[in-house]
């Protein structure tokens, strides 16, 4: 008898380390989730450094000028062109934006690359009256941009 009772205590002891250990577990699961999620939170409302353009917004605000950079560059493009100019070099705030948007115009070039004109394309940004410090072209260093 005196055994049997010796396992059932032993025996509830491990149940009780056991349930403990896993309530532990349980505990440091539910904090690691309300680290990560306080994590998240702090990213999402602290303003950062990456680049927001997507190459999407880049290839929307200048496919207007897409017939100018194809026709012979001779008169002004056109104001659709122009503004979508404008409204992209205005919204580039950081280097990182201007960098994303210089591999999206990259990419755009070579994607036209038979049909664009690269010496209409380099007087297009002070035509539309931005003066960039920079001349685009093919062999631009996109990540040395400032």
């Amino acid at each position: 008898m005196w055994t049997q009772t010796g396992r059932e205590t032993k025996r509830r002891r491990r149940k009780r380390v056991m349930a403990a250990i896993s309530s532990n577990v349980k505990l440091s699961g539910t904090f690691m989730l309300v680290v990560v999620l306080v994590g998240m939170m702090v990213l999402a409302s602290t303003p950062t450094a990456t680049a927001a353009v997507s190459c999407n917004t880049v290839n929307s605000k200048l496919m207007p000028c897409l017939g100018y950079v194809t026709g012979s560059g001779i008169g002004a493009p056109s104001a659709t062109c122009c503004s979508g100019m404008r409204t992209l070099y205005a919204s580039l705030k950081v280097a990182a934006d201007r960098q994303a948007a210089c591999r999206c115009i990259k990419t755009l070039t070579s994607r036209f690359a038979n049909i664009i004109k690269l010496n209409v394309i380099k007087t297009l940004p002070n035509k539309c009256g931005i003066n960039l410090p920079y001349t685009i072209s093919p062999s631009i260093n996109c990540d040395k941009l400032p």
